[in-house]
């Protein structure tokens, strides 16, 4: 038997109304990391951002990088990447990048269709450089410049000391180069906020 449903037909479904009533984020963030300290660099950077546009709020997802390995993570990461509208990028320049890493950037480049917003490059150097590293900054700024995102880089020194690599407390202060934002782009809120956060 039949019931006749006692629903307006012309409302909008529950589903899309409380979506709806829900504030979009001032920014979509994916980040990847290497290490716990890399990761440390991306938590730091966006406590700052978080800070500067609090009330409009940061919608942020991270990945280890080898966690990337699992399709399900790949998949989800893949997604967010190709929606979001800042990359985050945190790695060691000390030779190869993890393979994982290049896997995902291929699998997301081609996702986003034209959509503007940023890579952020957090790049560990080392004190002495040696012949295996330098790579990753040109490699990141050609992505960046393939997907049509601005490219802002920061490179921070890695501690000499190899027991310290991993403790996040042992860090030097960072180093970086003032890049300007290209014209366009996602919202000049957001581009002012990342700015102050990689300088502060």
């Amino acid at each position: 038997m039949q019931r006749n449903s006692i629903i307006n037909p012309s409302a909008p479904p529950v589903e899309a109304a409380m979506a709806s009533s829900e504030p979009e984020p001032a920014l979509s963030v994916a980040t990847v990391y290497q290490d716990p300290l890399t990761r440390h660099w991306a938590t730091e950077l966006w406590e700052r951002v978080g800070r500067l546009i609090s009330g409009e709020g940061v919608s942020h997802q991270t990945w280890k990088i080898s966690a990337l390995a699992d399709p399900r993570v790949f998949t989800d990461s893949v997604r967010a990447a190709a929606a979001a509208d800042v990359l985050v990028v945190s790695v060691r320049d000390t030779g190869e990048l993890p393979v994982h890493l290049y896997v995902w950037i291929d699998a997301w480049m081609p996702r986003r269709a034209g959509r503007t917003g940023a890579l952020v490059a957090l790049i560990g150097v080392l004190p002495q450089p040696n012949a295996q590293a330098g790579g990753a900054h040109g490699y990141l700024e050609a992505v960046a410049r393939k997907a049509g995102l601005d490219f802002l880089p920061r490179e921070r020194k890695l501690p000499e000391a190899p027991s310290a690599l991993s403790s996040p407390g042992k860090l030097g202060r960072p180093t970086s180069r003032m890049i300007p934002l290209a014209a366009g782009g996602f919202s000049n809120d957001a581009r002012a906020s990342l700015h102050w956060g990689l300088n502060e």
